[in-house]
């Protein structure tokens, strides 16, 4: 079964996964990789401290596969 690594990017930071995960293919780990991906962008979201998450998901110690990027964008509205 392929281990994958999940290396989380928060406003430049990087966070690297040494460790993986095993997973049956590259579309299950795209799904887990979504779901880590949200999580963490929702609580940096909230708390303030990103705006933009991105998880960068390899397969054993190859290049990346895969690349989930959430973006937080806010744009305050002039009143009418």
């Amino acid at each position: 079964m392929p281990r994958f690594h999940f290396d989380v990017h928060e406003d430049g930071h990087l966070f690297r996964d040494e460790d993986g995960q095993d997973f049956a293919n590259v579309d299950v780990a795209r799904k887990e990789a979504v779901l880590t991906g949200t999580s963490i962008a929702r609580d940096a979201f909230v708390a303030g401290s990103a705006d933009h998450v991105v998880v960068d998901v390899r397969e054993d110690e190859h290049a990346p596969c895969l690349k989930v990027s959430i973006k937080l964008e806010v744009e305050e509205q002039a009143d009418g």
